[in-house]
């Protein structure tokens, strides 16, 4: 899919509370695409709105430092049979199949970014019980890119 806008500069843009519904990796690319857009700052170039609005559809490009999958460290939360939380790595591909084969969505809450690098928390939604997991996942990428076509004013923060 062509979009009409591509932004670098994350300083107007947001991914919290939004969900991805498929996700990809090939050409040394991690992506993630939401049906319901991620928002926009009433002070990005491109909004003349006085809210923070949800584009529509849209998605994230993660350009991975190596290209490789060892760029992306994923880690869900899941209670043993002891009642204890413990951390099981995924690999990206099993986070992707989990997404594309619709088991879930993710749920992006917070990202922490430091040059090359950064750290997401975020929640796997679920069809059946526990119905939703924390996450997180540790990403190595120079370079972020955020695509989206319009701003839909209706769907204001």
């Amino acid at each position: 899919m062509n979009f009409s806008h591509c932004d670098k500069d994350e300083k107007y843009l947001s991914l919290h509370d939004c969900v991805a519904e498929q996700a990809y990796f090939e050409n040394g690319k991690l992506g993630f695409e939401f049906n319901d857009g991620f928002w926009i700052s009433p002070d990005h170039p491109e909004s003349n709105l006085s809210n923070l609005v949800r584009t529509d559809f849209s998605k994230v490009e993660y350009t991975l430092e190596d290209g490789a999958d060892y760029d992306v460290t994923v880690y869900v939360f899941k209670k043993n049979l002891f009642k204890k939380t413990i951390r099981v790595e995924w690999t990206i591909q099993e986070l992707i199949n989990n997404i594309n084969n619709g088991k879930s969505k993710l749920e992006f809450l917070y990202q922490y970014v430091d040059y090359n690098s950064r750290i997401v928390e975020c929640e796997l939604k679920l069809n059946k019980k526990p119905y939703r997991q924390e996450c997180i996942m540790m990403i190595s990428a120079p370079e972020t890119r955020y695509y989206w076509n319009s701003l839909r004013k209706e769907c204001p923060w």
